[in-house]
């Protein structure tokens, strides 16, 4: 008798990801988002207030900054489905966890998929212990799934949503030139993934220098960018949300 097996992702394609999220290549579509996130992750998670002994990984995904977290931490991974073969709970539930049973709660790239974000941020408090600490992530200008409910935020929105924390700092990752980077890379990407298996196989290396060229254009754009006068209008690729539970 047939019986529905969960999806699993080939464990190649897995590493595949794992790679493509932590050491991101010049010559992927999306490099300098890439490098922007994981440069702002290397910079925050190790240094997180102690004590930080439990973590939880909200929505984790293939776990790629797992090597990030602070020394001697223990991480739970948490996902709708196990589609990687690593996620420790799954369950649509949000947070079915006890009160006060972590340090510190991630969440990288997938926020916007909660329905109700001022539910979630009280589930967070109560999973973590008094002065425990948060770190979101979220993708600004990006594609989404009209088949999914999704959210977007911006830097002031989300000090909003944790106004009541403490110490809440917002950064933003990247600014015009790195979104329209990771944009056109995703443009020249669809048009690579409809093409015929053959012409893929063909054309790769013409799409590798093109990808490599729009990160390197999008870099020398981001120095200008940066090196100009800041005004009150940004569209940042990426924000980070770092805040405390009041203790």
């Amino acid at each position: 008798m047939a019986t529905d097996e969960p999806f699993r992702l080939p464990e190649r394609e897995v590493r595949r990801l794992q790679r493509t999220r932590r050491h991101p290549r010049l010559t992927q579509p999306d490099y300098l988002h890439a490098r922007y996130l994981v440069e702002a992750l290397e910079r925050t998670l190790p240094n997180v207030p102690p004590p930080v002994r439990d973590v939880l990984d909200v929505y984790c995904g293939t776990r790629p900054y797992q090597d990030l977290l602070p020394a001697g931490s223990k991480a739970v991974g948490m996902d709708l489905t196990d589609f990687a073969g690593v996620a420790d709970v799954v369950s649509s539930e949000f947070l079915p966890f006890d009160d006060e049973s972590f340090d510190l709660v991630t969440c990288t790239e997938a926020f916007y998929y909660v329905d109700d974000p001022r539910k979630a941020v009280d589930e967070i408090a109560r999973v973590l212990r008094p002065g425990g600490s948060v770190v979101i992530t979220v993708s600004l200008p990006w594609e989404y799934d009209r088949n999914t409910v999704e959210h977007r935020y911006t830097g002031p929105e989300l000090e909003q949503l944790f106004g009541a924390w403490d110490d809440v700092r917002v950064t933003e990752n990247g600014g015009y030139a790195v979104s329209w980077a990771t944009l056109t890379g995703r443009i020249v990407y669809g048009v690579e993934e409809h093409l015929p298996a053959a012409a893929r196989v063909l054309l790769r290396p013409l799409f590798v220098l093109v990808y490599a060229l729009v990160s390197g254009i999008g870099m020398v754009l981001d120095r200008v960018e940066r090196a100009g006068p800041q005004g009150a209008n940004i569209l940042p690729m990426n924000l980070m949300l770092t805040a405390r539970r009041p203790a």
